[in-house]
C-alpha cells in the first residue's frame, strides 16, 4: 500500500549522503544483468544517474547519485536492495488546463507501468536538475518532462509550479513529489503538440474534465498507475 502525505510546501533537496559500499560479487551480479539487459534493448537503454533517497520527510529530502543500472539490478532482483539501497526519487505533475486534467497511457516498451495510464508529466529525477553546490530543483526536473513528454514549454504556465504531495512505495521503493501545474492552452493544442514529437514516451493522452475525474478513476482503476490513483485519492478528498 502506498504512503500519502499531503505538503504545505515544498520540501528542499540536496546530495548529502554517501552512496552504500558495494561488494565485488554484487558488482559482478549487477554487470551480468546489465549486460543481459543490454543485448535484449540496447536501443533504449541509457545508464545515466538518478537521485537515490536516504532521508525523506515532508520538509527535507537528502540522498546520492546513483547509475541506473543498479537500479535496473534491483528490480529485476529485489533481493538486491538489501545491498544496493536505491530508493529512487520522482516527480508527478498534476497539469490543468482550460478543458481539464492532462492523462498518459505509457508506450508498451516502458520500463515501469507499461500500458497504464498516468498522470503527465511525470518522471524520474536525475543529475540534470542538481545544481553546482548539491542541490536539486524539483520544479526544473518537471517542466524538463514537461517539455519532453508534452512539447509544452515553461513559458506556456500559467502559474508557478507548486509541491502538494509526497507517494512512498514502500514496494518499489520509489518516493513521488506530486507537484501542481497550470497552463492556458487548451486541449486541441496540447494534442497538436504531443502529436508532433518525435519520441513519445505515451502512446495517448486523453484530458479529463474536472467533473469527469471521480468517474475517470473509477473506470481506468484496473489500467491506472498507483503513484496517480494515490495522488488522486488523496487530492480528491482533500479538496484540491
Amino acid at each position: 500500500m502506498l504512503n500519502v502525505h499531503l505538503l504545505q510546501s515544498e520540501p528542499r533537496v540536496t546530495l548529502g549522503a554517501a552512496p552504500p559500499t558495494i561488494g565485488p560479487d554484487i558488482e559482478a551480479r549487477v554487470d551480468e544483468i546489465w549486460q543481459r539487459e543490454k543485448e535484449l534493448r540496447s536501443h533504449d537503454l541509457y545508464n545515466g544517474r538518478l537521485f537515490s533517497v536516504d532521508y525523506c520527510d515532508a520538509k527535507t529530502i537528502v540522498g546520492w547519485l546513483s547509475e541506473y543500472r543498479y537500479f535496473l539490478a534491483q528490480r529485476r532482483e529485489p533481493s538486491l536492495h538489501a545491498t544496493l539501497k536505491i530508493k529512487p526519487l520522482a516527480v508527478t505533475g498534476i497539469l490543468s488546463c482550460p478543458d481539464g486534467v492532462l492523462f498518459g497511457r505509457r508506450s508498451a516498451r516502458s520500463e515501469m507501468d507499461a500500458g497504464c495510464w498516468e498522470l503527465v508529466p511525470s518522471g524520474g529525477v536525475n543529475d540534470a536538475a542538481v545544481g553546482p553546490a548539491g542541490q536539486v530543483s524539483l520544479e526544473r526536473c518537471i517542466l524538463i518532462e514537461l517539455e519532453q513528454e508534452t512539447g509544452i514549454g515553461a513559458s506556456e504556465l500559467s502559474a508557478h509550479s507548486r509541491a502538494v504531495a509526497l507517494v512512498e512505495d514502500p514496494q518499489s521503493h520509489v518516493t513521488d513529489v506530486g507537484i501542481m501545474l497550470a497552463t492556458a492552452s487548451p486541449a486541441a493544442q496540447i494534442q497538436r503538440r504531443f502529436a508532433a514529437l518525435e519520441n513519445r514516451e505515451y502512446s495517448e493522452l486523453e484530458i479529463v474534465a474536472p467533473a469527469e475525474l471521480r468517474a475517470f478513476r473509477r473506470d481506468r482503476a484496473g489500467s491506472l498507475g498507483a503513484v496517480s490513483a494515490a495522488l488522486l485519492d488523496a487530492l480528491m478528498q482533500a479538496g484540491l
